[in-house]
């Protein structure tokens, strides 16, 4: 039996299928047959497509044109089911015979060292008698479809070129059915995909502008619902009408990022609320157990002080679920009576397992944001079981890739997971270092990861709990392990919410079995 390419042939014309049929079945190996092969005018001059190609290594190759349905020939004009047929079918061979030997030149450098036929076949009729001149010789019948090999043979022997070298079916298929990979280049997609994720949606914004009237109030947020860029567009808001806005967070990376997006407006101060603890005590950290408590203890004092003095005029606070009973005590001490007070926060992220009854009340209900607008489809789908009763993706959000999870049996096995996956990530699919961020739970010196890193001096390791805030256009998490207490429901819902594009999980064995009800989410004003 013929090797076919491709495998079958549902979809072709009823004159075609017969003619893949007979050629499939009753030609020996090591004859080959192509359909369908389709060229362009770059290398061969000309734009069409071969009906069929078939070759045998130690005879050559032939082109066939196969005709069906009801045909006439009249003056030299060709009629195929009553409508003319642009080129006569003879010429029609040999057009596509020559877009192919030129096709073979322009690939290899030379002609093919073998001899190449064509050939017009009619599958459904018997012989004309006689034959039109430009038919005589290279017509097959209805009849040879019993014989394929046979009718093939003798159009070869007719060619009257011997065979210099044998068809190589390596370089022939390489040229009619290349094997091709297209990955669309990551940073063009990454881009294309960021271009369609909405960071922030107009009806976030206009329900956002009316709780604005308010001096003081609170938004609770699921992961990814544009909270920070609410907090930053207030704070640029206020700073427009000449108040002095203080810009809190817990997080260090999350304090750096919005220093970085507010240094051109000089009356917003962007810090982390114990770095701020530290100028007004003239501390430093001196890496003792009880510094950060005591710390926060001893702050409302010089907190109250400066707030006396009205060193801000609103204070907003991202991430709120983070601060301690103590941080609020201070915070609260430092903020004037008439100034302007906001707190986001996402109690489903209450990875320290603060006290929430500790935040402020201001009297009104919060704002809610229960729209995702950060996260493709790919993304949130594995985010969902995490996230809070009525969480949802945005409307647009862009499909994206689904997740990826490794299992291994050990750290050492999983390690070596992790160099494929980013062998294959930067190596092959071209993503920059830079785009790929590693999750865990643990310290970097606790991850066995130094000689990675040595590897890709680009790529980043943080921990969840320090990463928290911000996002990653790519997202490994590392060393998941269900019955970990580190990767609790809260855990692994604000890790994999830090992924904008792709995700890619890597787990070990599980210790116990985990809870896997949902965590409730009371909602009291809807925003998006």
């Amino acid at each position: 039996m013929a090797r076919t390419f491709p495998d079958d042939l549902p979809a072709a014309p009823a004159s075609e299928r017969v003619v893949f049929a007979a050629l499939k079945a009753r030609l020996p190996d090591p004859w080959q047959v192509w359909h369908g092969v389709a060229y362009s005018a770059a290398q061969t001059g000309a734009e069409g497509e071969m009906d069929f190609v078939v070759a045998h290594p130690e005879r050559g190759l032939v082109v066939i044109e196969v005709k069906g349905g009801q045909l006439t020939c009249r003056g030299g004009r060709w009629f195929q089911d009553g409508r003319r047929l642009r080129e006569a079918p003879a010429a029609q061979a040999t057009r596509e015979a020559h877009a192919l030997v030129r096709a073979w030149e322009a690939r290899f450098n030379a002609p093919p060292p073998f001899p190449v036929a064509h050939a017009v076949w009619f599958p459904g009729v018997k012989p004309f008698v006689p034959e039109p001149l430009d038919l005589a010789g290279i017509t097959l019948y209805a009849d040879d479809l019993r014989d394929p090999e046979s009718a093939l043979a003798r159009l070869l022997a007719a060619e009257g070129h011997a065979v210099k070298a044998p068809v190589d079916f390596a370089a022939l298929e390489a040229l009619l059915s290349p094997t091709v990979e297209v990955h669309c280049d990551w940073v063009l997609r990454r881009d294309l995909q960021d271009a369609s994720i909405a960071r922030l949606t107009e009806e976030q914004a206009r329900a956002f502008d009316a709780f604005a009237e308010f001096r003081r109030f609170r938004v609770r947020g699921c992961a990814g619902s544009g909270k920070t860029l609410l907090a930053l567009r207030q704070a640029r808001v206020w700073a427009a009408q000449g108040k002095r806005v203080l810009l809190l967070c817990f997080n260090l990376l999350l304090a750096e990022r919005l220093r970085e997006l507010v240094r051109d407006v000089a009356n917003i101060r962007a810090v982390a609320v114990n770095d701020l603890f530290c100028e007004l005590l003239g501390r430093e950290d001196d890496k003792s157990e009880d510094f950060w408590t005591n710390l926060a203890r001893d702050a409302p004092g010089p907190a109250r002080e400066l707030g006396a003095r009205r060193a801000f005029d609103a204070v907003i606070v991202d991430e709120g679920q983070d601060f301690s009973p103590a941080h609020w005590t201070a915070v609260c001490a430092l903020v004037p009576e008439d100034a302007n007070f906001l707190i986001f926060y996402d109690p489903a992220q209450n990875i320290f397992a603060r006290d929430p009854t500790a935040m402020p009340l201001f009297g009104g209900p919060d704002a809610v944001l229960t729209t995702n607008c950060r996260n493709t489809r790919g993304v949130f789908a594995t985010l969902r079981p995490y996230a809070p009763d009525g969480v949802r993706p945005f409307p647009n959000a862009p499909a994206g890739d689904a997740t990826e999870i490794y299992r291994a049996d050990n750290q050492i096995a999983l390690r070596a997971r992790l160099r494929a996956l980013l062998d294959r990530l930067i190596h092959r699919e071209g993503v920059p270092e830079e785009d790929i961020l590693l999750i865990g739970a643990r310290a970097e010196k606790n991850m066995f990861i130094k000689d990675i890193r040595a590897a890709y001096p680009g790529l980043r390791y943080y921990t969840y709990r320090k990463f928290k805030g911000l996002e990653a256009p790519i997202l490994i998490l590392l060393d998941v392990r269900e019955g970990d207490p580190q990767w609790d429901r809260s855990a692994r819902y604000t890790a994999i919410s830090r992924a904008v594009h792709r995700l890619f999980i890597l787990e070990l064995p599980p210790q116990s079995r985990m809870s896997t009800k949902k965590p409730s989410a009371t909602e009291t004003f809807f925003v998006g």
